[in-house]
């Protein structure tokens, strides 16, 4: 389309524009775009071909020209307003717009507004000052986590529950002490779960066993020790073995 042709409005109306976020892949489109971007690059194969960014206030999209590379770029410079005939598609899943023909316009008659594309300002910044701001505790990001330190807490209102974790805790800090001194000692670790080392002592007899052991030792004879200056056959005998029963010391024949 030449310049006087974009000055008449029978023409200019039956130019349908088509917006960035109206693009759907597959269907064909003839509509005005801004060329705010313009590179010539090759393919694997070597082949040029113009890599492009088109622009209105809705967004902006990747155009592509593969043929007539050197005309096209001759045609157009960054900053223009173009009228381009193509196929939408989609290239690593991105919108792409493969340019058959383009022509440039004169920028005169067109309102620059509806081609000057501001990309949102993205919220994550003030999210990000917001939690600076704010120190972040584990209950704010978990509520799982809250709800289980809750439950945590009504358990330790019942007094077995928390006399057991007490003793509990006593046992497992008795056991890091163990293990730190071991270490620092150079002995062998205590084996897991392994509790303190205890010396077995001898328990005294019961009082049942003591007096059956008495009463046993009492039935046998006692042994005379004998003096090795006496000869031989001849030996001591207990006292009571001698004065017997009942007699005194001096009694008898």
């Amino acid at each position: 389309m030449s310049d006087n042709e974009t000055q008449r409005p029978s023409d200019d109306e039956r130019i349908r524009k088509t917006y960035v976020k109206d693009l759907k892949s597959g269907e064909a489109v003839r509509t005005v775009f801004k060329a705010t971007r313009k590179e010539r690059a090759s393919s694997r194969a070597g082949k040029p071909y113009l890599s492009l960014t088109l622009t209105d206030r809705t967004g902006q999209v990747d155009g592509r020209v593969f043929e007539n590379v050197e005309a096209a770029d001759g045609a157009f410079a960054a900053g223009d307003y173009l009228l381009l005939d193509g196929r939408v598609g989609a290239f690593h899943g991105k919108t792409q717009i493969v340019v058959d023909r383009l022509e440039r316009l004169d920028p005169e008659p067109i309102d620059p507004a509806e081609f000057e594309f501001v990309a949102p300002v993205s919220q994550a910044p003030k999210e990000r000052e917001k939690r600076a701001e704010k120190p972040e505790r584990p209950d704010d990001d978990a509520p799982s986590h809250k709800a289980a330190r809750q439950r945590l807490l009504k358990l330790l209102d019942h007094p077995p529950i928390a006399l057991g974790l007490d003793a509990l805790l006593t046992h497992l800090e008795k056991q890091i002490e163990e293990r730190v001194v071991a270490r620092l000692s150079g002995q062998p670790l205590p084996a897991p779960g392994a509790g303190p080392r205890v010396e077995k002592k001898a328990r005294p007899p019961r009082p049942e066993r003591a007096e059956a052991h008495r009463a046993a030792e009492g039935d046998k004879p006692e042994v005379a020790r004998r003096d090795g200056a006496l000869p031989e056959g001849l030996a001591f005998k207990p006292f009571k073995a001698l004065i017997g029963d009942g007699e005194s010391p001096t009694g008898g024949a």
